[in-house]
């Protein structure tokens, strides 16, 4: 419990500053002891998600451009990785576009736009993964989506079309056409390193402002 609830508030975007994790404060926020709250925390800096700063406690990293460049590119590097390994997957039925657009609307509809928005690129990246079959390169992208989380929520509040973006790589996907995801994907990417000084400002007014 206490893992799965800290690690879902890390992709969130609720400790993004360096903030100090204070068991004490953790547990009685849960209602738990403290021990469970420690091993979680224990659990969560030996996958790099938070620091554990020797003495001194756990704190959520501190989000700088450069930190953001590099976990962009590097979330590239799996996804383009499990493409080189994944056997093409064929769309069943209906135009891909469109059954890609429904399912993203069907999200946004449910969690609003920027949440969905997030949602549904974890979701598809997530297939991509799944469909390399590298378990290997599943738990090094894991890690990396966990801390790409908080740009994600932000990032249609900066990136301009990002739903017709989302949607389009979801199309090529359910197309199999790997060449072009490979390209979008790049570009995906791509766009986002460009404004990484944009997301992490977005995300540090969202966390002032909860």
């Amino acid at each position: 419990m206490a893992l799965g609830k800290l690690r879902g508030q890390l992709r969130d975007g609720d400790y993004v500053l360096g903030e100090p994790l204070p068991i004490v404060d953790l547990a009685r926020g849960m209602g738990l002891s403290a021990t469970p709250i420690r091993e979680a925390l224990a659990r969560l800096a030996g996958e790099g998600l938070i620091e554990d700063r020797r003495g001194r406690g756990y704190f959520a990293w501190r989000f700088d451009v450069a930190d953001l460049v590099e976990l962009y590119a590097l979330n590239l590097l799996h996804l383009k990785g499990a493409l080189d390994i994944a056997l093409a997957r064929k769309a069943v039925g209906g135009s891909p576009r469109e059954l890609a657009r429904e399912a993203m609307d069907a999200m946004l509809a449910g969690l609003g736009r920027a949440q969905g928005l997030a949602a549904f690129s974890e979701h598809l990246f997530d297939r991509v993964i799944a469909e390399g079959g590298n378990r290997a390169l599943m738990g090094a992208y894991r890690a990396i989506s966990d801390r790409l989380g908080p740009a994600r929520r932000v990032e249609a509040e900066v990136i301009e079309g990002m739903a017709d973006e989302v949607a389009n790589l979801a199309a090529l996907f359910d197309a199999a056409d790997r060449t072009g995801l490979r390209d979008a994907l790049r570009g995906f990417h791509g766009r986002r390193r460009e404004e990484a000084g944009s997301i992490v400002d977005a995300m540090r007014a969202r966390h002032v402002f909860q």
